[in-house]
């Protein structure tokens, strides 16, 4: 029996308000979705932009920032290359000399009054002093000169400072990037910030940082900090003490003594070795005898990390020539293994750069040196000491891999490299459920060009998730793990 003519007018009435209501949420998540997005800004190709992980980005195309969905700003550079820059970032335009803060901040003024500055703040005068808490262990420094009491940090107009739970610093602008190990003061006008502790110190007048919207700053002035952080420390021992013979021939190449069977023990977290039996004193230790106390030191004064290497700065003071040597200790994964590396510095000179690490690996680096001791009757003995030990971890690579379209049971995407981490070689591979199925070799020079390294894989067929990960990777002709893949289904690869 066939529909009549009203029953046929009640269905064509309910149809039209079915798509009407999918119009009208269509439209609201539209609407919605552009609520989300804030107004794009500019960006020149002569600014300095920092990513979430303190790293530059490179704006040398030019590009725009804009806020996202998930309300983290991005810079996308004009060759569509993006950067997350997290919830706050900070933009410095060289050209203009204008700061600018994105996602709000707080301006604490001298008598410690704050002010609550909105989404968008332009600091146009750098050389007047002011100072903003960004978020939490975030702050920015404006001032024409900011430095620590003993001017090993220096900067002019503006210094970002970032601090970790344990209340260490990142200070860094676009000249300067530095790590520091130890509670640090910044000087500057008639402030002084105390960064550990989170306190803005004027006129005697104590400002607690913390109090504004709150730090998850764990820093404890009060509790002994503990040296080193490893899971075993026989098995370090143990790994140092294979280290003495390799070290022991250098001081025999360099006119040095060292007893061949020093031995590691564990004290208070400290690693030392101490001398079995008296030895005769190196040229360099005759040259003066310890008549007069002269202050000497050695200080690990911070770390920058790279993808695959480590810059150190280090300072020794040694006017007596008391240390025989001063050497680095790095514990992690060191050209493709786990492994303690000693390395010999020269202690007239302040940096070094810790190379064949693995990238988003931490590394534990320890300063330590040998030095002469002079006991009452003149005796000299040799001790080996670790004096400062600080936690890094390099960097991810920019390497990434871009999905196209899915077409006849295989799927093109993109890989790119960057310069700053370029991989010698390595291969592609498809997983399909964990199964290989599917490789073609990388091509370095498309890889590195403008438009990246464009290619093919095939997929497999019922299969719940694939995988296509970058394997085989040498860089700087060792193997190395690349870390670099992404996962995906049919359904959200089309």
């Amino acid at each position: 029996m066939g529909l009549n003519i009203k029953n046929k007018i009640y269905i064509l009435i309910f149809s039209l308000i079915v798509i009407a209501i999918i119009a009208m949420l269509v439209i609201s998540a539209k609407m919605a979705n552009k609520d989300k997005t804030v107004a794009k800004y500019e960006v020149s190709t002569n600014s300095v932009v920092f990513n979430q992980d303190t790293n530059l980005v490179d704006t040398s195309t030019g590009g725009v920032i804009e806020k996202k969905w998930d309300d983290d700003y991005y810079f996308v550079s004009n060759n569509q290359q993006s950067s997350n820059l997290g919830k706050n970032t900070i933009i410095y335009e060289k050209a203009t000399e204008v700061i600018k803060v994105y996602g709000g901040s707080y301006r604490v003024s001298d008598t410690g009054n704050v002010v609550i500055n909105g989404e968008l703040t332009e600091i146009n005068e750098l050389k007047r002093t002011s100072f903003y808490k960004i978020s939490d262990r975030v702050y920015l420094i404006v001032s024409p000169e900011i430095y620590t009491e003993d001017r090993s940090v220096y900067a002019n107009k503006y210094l970002i400072v970032y601090i970790d739970k344990q209340g260490n610093a990142s200070v860094l602008n676009d000249m300067l990037n530095l790590k520091t190990i130890n509670p640090m003061s910044l000087v500057f006008d008639k402030y002084t910030f105390d960064i550990a502790n989170e306190k803005l110190i004027v006129d005697n007048v104590s400002i607690d940082l913390k109090l504004i919207n709150g730090s998850t700053n764990e820093y404890d002035p009060n509790k002994n900090t503990k040296v080193a952080e490893y899971d075993d420390l026989k098995n370090l021992a143990g790994a140092y003490n294979k280290l003495v013979n390799d070290f022991n021939q250098y001081t025999k190449n360099n006119n040095l003594v060292v007893s061949a069977n020093n031995q590691a023990i564990v004290t208070n977290n400290n690693y030392i070795i101490k001398q079995a039996s008296k030895t005769a004193s190196s040229t360099a230790a005759k040259k003066v005898e310890n008549k007069t106390q002269i202050a000497k030191r050695v200080s690990l004064r911070g770390a920058i990390a790279s993808t695959t290497y480590i810059d150190v700065t280090y300072i020794v003071t040694d006017p007596e020539e008391k240390y025989q040597a001063v050497y680095l200790l790095v514990t992690g994964y060191i050209d493709g293994s786990l492994t303690t590396e000693k390395i010999i510095l020269d202690k007239y000179d302040t940096t070094y750069r810790i190379t064949g690490l693995a990238p988003k690996n931490e590394y534990s680096i320890s300063l330590g040196y040998i030095e002469v001791i002079t006991d009452s009757s003149n005796n000299k003995d040799l001790s080996d000491n670790i004096e400062d030990v600080i936690n890094v971890r390099t960097t991810k690579g920019n390497a990434k891999i871009t999905l196209n379209k899915i077409s006849s049971g295989e799927i093109s995407f993109n890989f790119k490299m960057y310069e700053d981490y370029a991989f010698d070689d390595g291969k592609l591979v498809m997983y399909a459920d964990n199964e290989r199925i599917d490789s073609v070799n990388v091509d370095k020079a498309k890889a590195l060009s403008s438009d990246g390294f464009n290619t093919k894989l095939k997929l497999g067929n019922e299969v719940s998730v694939y995988m296509i990960r970058l394997e085989n990777t040498k860089f700087g002709g060792k193997e190395v793990d690349s870390g670099i893949y992404r996962k995906f289904t049919y359904e959200n690869a089309k």
